[in-house]
């Protein structure tokens, strides 16, 4: 009785209904059918290696993320060029003689989009540059949200504009330790810190939380966002009441109206669609004002008066320093990025390495595949079958993956499931990518080991049955 009155009230909180209202019911009984998880592992399901349904693009190399789905018109893949133009196009510093390009900073993190999603995908760590493809941010957690830092907002800046002081300098600082995970098996781990050697607007509290994040892929994310809300939610189970130790939370945030909705992008699934995700990176990251994120001066704070005294990128009849119709086109074209085609689908070793991922469990966070809404906001996305392998719910990874404070006190466990597709080809698009939200992972299955909190019994499960087949487990998250 419990687990339906939480059920009740959390559907009634958010404003959505716990049913797939877009369906009849032959449908629903149809798209029930095709997305139970397989239990036989002989040969690929049928359609499995299409991972963003019908339009999947197969394609490998350097720019394997990068292409649009096959099934755009010819309008559409307009569209996403122009998308795409914006998505790399470098801002630079109020006053100039671009105004259209102007009202960088006057802190910021990146010049463009594509300085953090490399090749549309996954960032990486610096080696002696500056950071340019990873965010630190800073503050208090009051519960899964963070509050900003009083002194440097929510993340620290790496870039400022002439005349300004960047928020702080360091380094990245690499160490290894070595994790006994059995009796008989154990492991070379490599572990992630910046040192922050200087702070220039004033040091911050022993209590404030850090947390370095690379920045992840964009494709497939139009089909992200293009999942029923009650299919995220049919797998939410805060407070584990079916006992399998897994207990996702579907995160509640804001939409651009002020709506309650169900967070899906973002390493914390802190917006819930892809209009909020770019106006807020535009403000937060490069300090470029747009009807999402207002503020002219992006993360700058009060403390931070030198800031206000630089000119903005605001022109004569304009409020923001970019339009809804930029931030448009950029969400059509990560609306329309398609996750590469999956290779290998049966090959033997695959095929065993996918029953063992099932067998495990991996599968109550990582969930396989949906069928998404037939009332998606673009024809090439309704009513897919796709196969992005994440709930998109927060789960407890546990200590090791945990945010800690200066005094190393734990702060936040939780983490949003990311999506597997396309994993395998993170190093050919980019051969500096590293894994896991902070990029400390050199490899798939030194990721797959960090796992802990709710993945425990599977790491304990594959250790004491697959201990010796774990690179088959790896060969099949590769053909992701």
């Amino acid at each position: 009785m419990k687990f339906f009155f939480f059920l009740f009230v959390t559907f009634i909180y958010i404003d959505i209904a716990f049913s797939r209202s877009d369906l009849n019911k032959d449908e629903l009984k149809r798209v029930n059918s095709v997305i139970k998880l397989a239990t036989k592992f002989d040969k690929a399901e049928r359609s499995e290696a299409l991972t963003g349904g019908a339009g999947t693009v197969d394609k490998v190399g350097k720019n394997a993320y990068s292409h649009h789905f096959t099934t755009l018109k010819f309008e559409d893949r307009q569209n996403f060029l122009i998308g795409n133009a914006f998505f790399r196009k470098l801002w630079i510093a109020a006053p100039s003689s671009t105004i259209s390009s102007d009202g960088l900073g006057p802190l910021y993190n990146a010049r463009a989009c594509q300085s953090c999603h490399i090749k549309d995908g996954r960032g990486h760590l610096p080696i002696t540059e500056k950071p340019l493809s990873l965010v630190m941010k800073v503050g208090k957690y009051k519960k899964l949200n963070l509050l900003p830092n009083v002194s440097y907002g929510k993340q620290f800046q790496f870039f400022a504009i002439p005349g300004m002081s960047s928020e702080v300098e360091g380094k990245i600082i690499r160490s290894s330790i070595n994790r006994k995970l059995s009796k008989d098996y154990n492991l070379n781990y490599k572990t992630i810190d910046f040192n922050i050697e200087t702070f220039n607007y004033g040091k911050i509290d022993f209590n404030n939380s850090i947390s370095l994040r690379v920045s992840p892929q964009v494709y497939g994310v139009g089909l992200l966002e293009a999942i029923e809300d009650s299919d995220i939610l049919s797998k939410s189970d805060e407070h584990d009441f079916n006992k399998d130790g897994v207990s996702g939370i579907a995160r509640i945030v804001k939409d651009e109206y002020g709506n309650n909705r169900i967070g899906r992008f973002g390493i914390r699934a802190s917006t819930s669609n892809l209009l909020v995700q770019s106006g807020v990176a535009f403000m937060h990251d490069m300090g470029i004002s747009n009807p999402i994120g207002r503020n002219a001066y992006g993360d700058c704070t009060k403390i931070q008066k030198n800031c206000f005294k630089f000119t903005t990128g605001i022109n004569k009849n304009s409020k923001t320093e970019t339009s809804k119709e930029i931030l448009d086109k950029i969400v059509f074209y990560l609306s329309s990025l398609s996750p590469p085609k999956r290779r290998d689908v049966n090959d033997k070793d695959v095929l065993k390495g996918k029953e063992i991922f099932y067998n495990a469990n991996c599968t109550s966070c990582h969930t396989p595949k949906y069928v998404t809404s037939k009332n998606a906001k673009l024809d090439f996305l309704k009513f897919q079958l796709i196969w992005p392998y994440t709930d998109l719910l927060l789960h407890d990874m546990g200590e090791g993956l945990a945010d800690k404070n200066l005094q190393m006190e734990i702060t936040n466990r939780e983490w949003k499931t990311p999506p597997l597709w396309g994993i395998g080809l993170a190093k050919e698009v980019n051969p500096r990518a590293t894994f896991l939200h902070d990029g400390r992972a050199d490899t798939i299955l030194e990721a797959i080991l960090w796992h802990d909190g709710e993945a425990k019994n599977s790491i304990n499960y594959l250790l004491k049955n697959h201990k010796k087949e774990l690179d088959k487990l790896v060969k099949f998250v590769e053909s992701l």
